[in-house]
């Protein structure tokens, strides 16, 4: 008998159809044929790429030896195409994600940190808001434990407090100034003045926050010495009502309900901040109305105060350092896109950001940069109407309503002049 493992079991096919099947002509094939196939079977090499039975098995009247290529292996030669076959593409890179730690109590920056992450979403990135604390000591520890990638501090406690920002400042680089909160002081009709509040105990919000950060600068570079307090807002109100303390600092509380239903009774009043020259570096002017805060501004009274700038402060972000290099793209994905903010939608603080405002404050290399590639010819209508503004700050001791005009009228002259 020729044995092959490919061949026929017999030479007689099964009948179909209305015929008898011969299945013990078919069975004695079998028997007489399997053990010398199965020999066979153990003496014959593997094909690459192929899996041998450790059984006998039959397909269409054949002995199959090996499989793979109909149980999902190679087929047969196909080891050299698989060897040719394209290697896998990568897994596309994840989108990298950030963090914006911003505090707890200031629904301003919480409204930033939003349209920022919405803004640079669109690029790919992805981020999450941290609610926590910002001020230099609680930037600190951030820096140190690596806390955040981004953070919405109060620019003017950094630049105010040299020594408790000399260890980490060049770890914690600004990115760009992106606005300013409104410093309101709170306190009875009969205090007309900051200095009436020294030696009494004032609120400045809580502990490690930006607003108290800020009532620490100001009544510091004021040189006014108050006791200060720690809590929330509507309890130092509260206290102030009853006479606990003598004045409440709110920053960026315009919006605040606690404040809004505040005074109603007539008994308190804002107190002015006046505009010193030892002030412009660290603040802006500002001026409320009674459209701010009817229950504690006159009808025809205008209250002269101060604005505290914020920035985008880049965490643990030293030069040359990775998470330096990790910011830059996102700065320049947040300065290319930039016009995105500035819609209805958005805060509206968005639309008094200069991204070339310079701080005397390390700033994230990257920034530096794309402000220095992106930088416009002299303009000598502007440079004059810098001057007149700063002329009028230093000589007037701040923009009274007469000043405001001189300012308003030079704007327009210079806008004029651009157009």
């Amino acid at each position: 008998m020729k044995t092959s493992v490919v061949g026929p079991l017999s030479g007689r096919r099964i009948a179909r159809g209305g015929r008898t099947k011969n299945w013990g002509r078919t069975l004695a094939a079998l028997t007489v044929v399997s053990a010398p196939l199965t020999a066979l079977a153990e003496t014959t090499p593997t094909p690459t790429g192929m899996v041998r039975y450790d059984h006998p098995v039959y397909r269409h009247g054949h002995l199959v030896l090996w499989h793979g290529a109909w149980r999902g292996g190679a087929k047969k030669g196909d080891s050299q195409d698989v060897a040719n076959a394209p290697a896998a593409k990568p897994d596309a890179p994840k989108p990298h994600e950030f963090s914006v730690l911003i505090d707890a109590d200031d629904a301003g920056a919480a409204r930033l940190a939003g349209d920022l992450i919405a803004a640079l979403q669109a690029t790919g990135a992805k981020g999450h808001v941290i609610p926590g604390r910002t001020s230099p000591a609680a930037l600190a520890k951030a820096v140190q434990t690596d806390g955040a990638d981004l953070a919405i501090a109060p620019m003017d406690a950094l630049i105010g407090n040299d020594k408790a920002t000399a260890e980490w400042r060049d770890k914690g680089p600004y990115i760009a100034e992106i606005g300013a909160e409104t410093v309101e002081v709170v306190a009875p009709r009969s205090a007309t003045d900051l200095h009436a509040l020294a030696g009494h105990d004032v609120g400045f919000g809580a502990v490690d926050s930006s607003g108290a950060a800020t009532a620490a600068t100001l009544f510091s570079h004021l040189g006014v010495a108050v006791t200060p307090s720690y809590g929330a807002l509507d309890g130092a109100l509260s206290d102030l009502a009853s006479g606990k303390l003598a004045a409440v600092v709110a920053v960026g509380a315009q919006s605040s309900k606690a404040l809004a239903d505040f005074g109603k009774d007539g008994r308190f009043h804002l107190i002015s901040i006046p505009w010193t020259p030892a002030l412009q570096s660290l603040y802006a002017p500002a001026r409320l109305t009674a459209k701010d805060h009817p229950n504690l501004i006159g009808a025809d009274e205008k209250v002269d105060t101060l604005a505290a700038p914020r920035a985008l402060i880049a965490v643990d972000a030293a030069p040359g350092s990775p998470r330096a290099d990790q910011n830059a793209d996102l700065t320049k994905s947040f300065f290319d896109g930039f016009d995105k903010l500035l819609g209805a939608d958005n805060d509206a603080s968005w639309r008094e950001v200069n991204l070339a405002a310079g701080e005397p404050w390390p700033r994230l290399r990257a920034a530096q940069a794309w402000v220095d590639q992106k930088a416009s010819p002299p303009n000598p209508s502007l440079d004059a109407f810098r001057a007149v503004a700063k002329t009028v700050a230093v000589t007037s001791g701040g923009p009274g309503a007469q000043d405001s005009d001189r300012l308003y009228d030079s704007l327009m002259q210079w806008r004029n002049e651009g157009q």
